[in-house]
């Protein structure tokens, strides 16, 4: 290689560099414009204290940032999980978002427009009054869908940790779940290792439900006499 060609090789990767530096810092600035107009609005339409005018700007955008990004986390996950009960919210997530967006718009283009009308400034206060409702949905939707994944995760590893302690031998492939049906195909061995398990643990390690697994425990144990 010779030194244009490693010259051109540094230009390359030191733009790809650049240009994702630049990536991650403009949606932290995005938000800049909407705030400071909504900070403009507070302190000379509505008459609030600086004090006020700042944070109160700042929760809006903050408001509508986790917003789209709590939608996006829940989307994918959604995608990845077809079981309803392991569905996120994504509903509380949109009512959130769009009073968001109404707030921006009534707050930053309504009171223009209007020219700073009465009915506006009563919209407008009435949705900085409200907007806690939205935020404390949003903090409570994040807080369960955390505590679902912690859920997920520790059915993940209670699943693993039973196979694991199954031999392969007490192991088969599931074809059918009726008991009449399956008992042909199991061995002595397997009997005895479904009738000593918990419903939970037989459902886990087969793939079935857990009523399922229950009426085989059931059978397994009355089999073996227990």
């Amino acid at each position: 290689m010779n030194a244009f060609d490693r010259l051109n090789d540094w230009i390359r990767d030191t733009e790809s560099s650049i240009v994702n530096i630049v990536s991650a810092i403009a949606p932290w600035l995005a938000p800049l414009a909407p705030a400071y107009m909504t900070y403009q609005h507070a302190r000379t339409t509505l008459g609030f204290p600086e004090w006020v005018a700042i944070p109160g700007a700042v929760t809006v955008e903050i408001l509508g940032f986790s917003t789209v990004s709590t939608y996006l986390a829940f989307w994918f996950h959604n995608r990845k999980n077809s079981a309803e009960t392991k569905k996120a919210p994504l509903g509380i997530v949109v009512f959130a978002f769009i009073f968001y967006l109404s707030l921006i718009i009534v707050s930053n283009v309504i009171l223009d427009a209007s020219g700073g009308a009465k009915w506006a400034i009563i919209v407008v206060r009435a949705m900085f009054t409200l907007q806690s409702i939205p935020a404390a949905l949003i903090v409570a939707v994040r807080t369960q869908h955390r505590d679902m994944l912690h859920a997920l995760t520790a059915e993940k590893e209670s699943k693993r940790k039973v196979t694991e302690s199954f031999p392969k031998s007490e192991r088969l492939p599931i074809v059918v779940t009726d008991w009449r049906k399956l008992r042909p195909q199991l061995t002595a061995e397997q009997v005895n290792a479904i009738a000593k398990e918990s419903a939970k643990d037989i459902g886990f390690l087969y793939g079935v439900s857990e009523r399922t697994a229950g009426n085989w425990r059931k059978y397994a144990k009355r089999e073996i006499g227990k």
